[in-house]
């Protein structure tokens, strides 16, 4: 029995040249189909990503205007119509972002969490450890003195859960900050390298509210800057090294000496 190879087959040009011709034209379809497929899918992509960018502003825009009328009224003394009526929304719109009241307070809590966090960030860019423990104690003080009291009383009365997970979750944030800041000034060699810092982080926590408080129920009234200084001279000359006092008396003290006399 003779055997042919695929060689010895006479070869069909026009015929291999059409084979080749349809490869090129099925390739090319390909190619086409895919950037369809493509920009299709980035289409549907980025419509779903305004979608919910605009969804996100909506969510922000009801944070915001039910956070202004729960400062200045207290949460029960704002009803949800009130908030639909400020916003011009219906009920179902607001239920789609909040299924009831509370997870409105929880979101206007975690809303201004952030935004006190990302100020922070931006205000320590650039600090050393020192000022920005200075800048720190000031501004929590600060925050202290400006937190709506009607808001945070209906807050601790009517939903104390939240009230004990964002007060847990402050003296978490405020534990963790102090930490980086200590090992922070240990690396630019202004705090003492012996430090404990676990040790010292909870001491500083659990004193910064407890010293504001506490002074200011003393018979004696002290200004809340002179409550501010004490603490923070205190808290340097515990963890600061002698590089650290010099720099400390330096920059904070004489700043403070030039303001009083400007007084």
């Amino acid at each position: 029995m003779e055997t042919f190879k695929l060689s010895e087959f006479p070869q069909n040009k026009t015929h291999t040249s059409n084979i080749q011709n349809h490869t090129n034209i099925f390739t090319e379809i390909n190619k086409i189909t895919s950037l369809i497929i493509v920009h299709i899918s980035n289409f549907l992509f980025n419509f779903a990503r305004s979608q919910n960018k605009r969804m996100d502003s909506q969510q922000e825009s009801i944070i915001q205007t039910a956070g202004k009328m729960f400062y200045q009224l207290g949460i029960r003394n704002v009803s949800i119509d009130e908030i639909c009526a400020e916003l011009r929304i219906s009920k179902k719109t607001f239920y789609a972002h909040f299924p009831q009241k509370e997870d409105l307070v929880e979101a206007i809590i975690t809303y201004e969490n952030e935004n006190t966090n990302e100020r922070f960030t931006k205000n320590l860019k650039n600090k050393n450890a020192i000022e920005s423990l200075i800048y720190i104690v000031r501004e929590i003080k600060k925050q202290n003195d400006c937190q709506p009291h009607v808001l945070w009383y209906d807050i601790k009365k009517y939903y104390p859960k939240l009230f004990e997970k964002f007060d847990e979750e402050k003296k978490q944030a405020i534990k963790v900050g102090f930490e980086h800041n200590l090992r922070q000034g240990i690396i630019e060699g202004y705090y003492r390298k012996d430090l404990d810092i676990e040790m010292i982080s909870i001491f500083h926590t659990i004193h910064l509210k407890n010293t504001f408080e506490q002074m200011e129920q003393t018979e004696k009234k002290f200004s809340k800057r002179r409550v501010i200084d004490f603490f923070i001279d205190l808290i340097i000359h515990v963890i600061a090294n002698e590089k650290g006092l010099k720099y400390f008396e330096k920059n904070y003290l004489n700043e403070e000496k030039n303001e009083e006399l400007k007084q």
